[in-house]
């Protein structure tokens, strides 16, 4: 059999790319973190991306830089990945890189974290950094809502009270003839006959 001079060449390109191709190991919630670590990588064609799964329950989701956190239609995704606590086995899921002159973009699908910032890239560029996408998942995050006024009860007006009955008895007491008033009266009377004997039989001494 018999090979081109072209053929041979693209035969051993290939070779020697897989050969010089990289792999880069990404944790994903390592130490139940919401992180890709690391945050980025640069990559060539060739090399492959491997995500290691650490906890919880992540997703490894192409997005688009000016949407972190939205699913990009002809992306590539993981899918959920649980992983029990205590475990010491940790899934894998890998990408090859096939074009290293444009950017990707990745996040994690399990609301909220690519909000709070659980976002990946590969070659990212000067004007397109991996701190401007983090920066747009993080404004992504819907506005907090505000709360509900507290309940509020109605307060007496300034300067008055409640009734004091205590006054109000006090009052009628003072109305009405303190006890044992009438009992006073008919004794000082019943004792004037005394009195007045008392008073004739003076005169009549003298």
């Amino acid at each position: 059999m018999r090979f081109s001079t072209g053929a041979a060449f693209v035969f051993l390109a290939s070779a020697l790319t897989t050969v010089l191709a990289e792999t880069f190991v990404v944790t994903v919630g390592k130490n139940a973190s919401l992180l890709f670590e690391p945050t980025s990588v640069t990559a060539k064609v060739g090399d492959v991306i491997a995500f290691q799964f650490m906890s919880k329950n992540h997703t490894v989701t192409q997005s688009t830089f000016d949407n972190p956190c939205a699913v990009k239609a002809d992306g590539v995704d993981s899918g959920y990945q649980f992983i029990p606590q205590g475990t010491n086995v940790f899934p894998q899921w890998s990408i090859t890189v096939n074009n290293d002159t444009a950017p990707l973009w990745f996040f994690c699908n399990q609301k909220p974290h690519c909000e709070r910032g659980m976002v990946f890239a590969v070659n990212p560029t000067a004007e397109k950094t991996f701190e401007k996408f983090n920066a747009n998942a993080l404004a992504s995050a819907p506005p907090a809502t505000t709360a509900a006024p507290a309940a509020t009860t109605s307060a007496a007006p300034t300067g008055t009270s409640a009734p004091d009955t205590g006054a109000a008895n006090a009052a009628a007491g003072a109305l009405s003839s303190p006890a044992g008033s009438g009992a006073m009266s008919r004794a000082s009377i019943s004792g004037w006959p005394v009195v007045l004997a008392s008073v004739i039989i003076g005169a009549l001494a003298l």
